[in-house]
């Protein structure tokens, strides 16, 4: 199926899920918004706990809706109060959900202190659980960083108490965290041992994050140049992702599919895929990857010798790049429109 212009452009008018100046690349996005979660409190009640926990449930609510300032706002709130009726647990749950919201706003440096804060609580409390996830937060963070053996030390510690409490879905995280630390090193034969190992933890704690696992397996077997097996290891990822409705991990699996297609040599698949791709995108009303699944048909087109549909895939990524003010991304295309033109011309 193609799209045309005034199909694609329906709709749209999106912003980033992760703004600031640095991006989280999309295995460590998926683990950072993996790892860290929201949760509500029990414990002491009274006038000040009642009014902390409103605003945690405030938080939570304008952080679903896309408001992480306003939920930053709130959490901070709600921290003060905790802090001064001495709620420590309370303390560290909320600085978890500031630092996941720190994050999606760019604010990394905020984002590390909140998480190394809420570690530090765990460690004090002796929350086990906490400090697992803490732990891999905090990695998650440093190794965004390019901090790589700190991030390993961060990991490998959510590793040993997940193991001292036999905890299938903290030993699941952390040794596929530990693997994303093995792929940024090159050490693409560690990674996929890691991975491995971390896939059916993850798959007996029910954990959807085992989708994620499976896309960062599939890009360890690709980088070995492995293209069946990571075939089979984004398909997998695409299903558990599609039974969870999982996008970003369900776009992940994807785009692993089309270039493990490419590898194989099997290009009309690889057009299927991005077909298939465009569709989610255009469901989802995410501008993000309508380009870029735009972008991928444009290259597909252009590799056959066929520039009049690929100059028709660029000038539509150009026209939604230009509905949501996206700069840098329309001059990306508009030096492809003009090499792809200069080539139609020459012949």
């Amino acid at each position: 199926m193609r799209w045309t212009l005034a199909r694609v452009a329906v709709g749209m008018g999106f912003a980033q899920l992760l703004a600031g100046g640095v991006a989280l690349t999309p295995a460590i996005a998926s683990d950072l918004s993996d790892q860290l979660s929201i949760k509500l409190y029990n414990g002491t009640r009274g006038t000040s706990r009642v009014e902390a926990d409103r605003l945690v449930r405030l938080g939570n609510q304008q952080q679903q809706v896309g408001y992480s300032d306003k939920a930053i706002g709130s959490w901070l709130q709600a921290l003060e109060i905790y802090h001064t009726i001495k709620e420590v647990e309370a303390e560290g749950t909320t600085y978890e959900s500031l630092s996941k919201a720190y994050s999606q706003v760019g604010r990394f440096t905020e984002a590390e202190d909140a998480v190394r804060r809420s570690l530090a609580i765990a460690r004090d409390t002796k929350n086990f659980q906490n400090q697992i996830y803490a732990a891999n937060n905090l990695g998650t963070l440093l190794l965004q960083r390019a901090s790589v053996s700190e991030a390993q030390k961060a990991f490998a510690e959510g590793f040993k108490v997940a193991k001292d409490i036999n905890d299938p879905a903290g030993l699941g995280l952390s040794l596929s965290n530990l693997g994303l630390v093995a792929y940024s090193q090159g050490n693409y034969r560690d990674a996929i041992r890691y991975y491995e190992q971390a896939k059916p933890l993850r798959e007996q704690a029910s954990d959807p994050g085992v989708a994620n696992t499976l896309n960062n397996l599939g890009d360890a077997y690709q980088a070995t140049r492995d293209y069946r097996t990571a075939l089979v290891s984004y398909r997998q990822a695409l299903f558990v992702s599609q039974n969870s409705l999982d996008r970003p991990s369900q776009f992940r699996a994807l785009e692993g599919l089309t270039r493990a297609f490419y590898g194989l040599g099997q290009n009309s698949n690889a057009s299927e895929t991005l077909d298939r791709r465009l569709a989610l995108a255009l469901e989802q009303n995410d501008s993000k990857q309508v380009i870029s699944a735009l972008k991928g048909l444009a290259q597909f087109y252009k590799a056959k010798g066929d520039l009049t549909a690929a100059d028709s895939y660029y000038q539509q990524a150009f026209a939604i790049a230009q509905g949501i003010n996206d700069t840098q991304e329309q001059q990306g295309l508009l030096t492809q429109i003009g090499t792809l033109r200069s080539r139609k011309f020459i012949r």
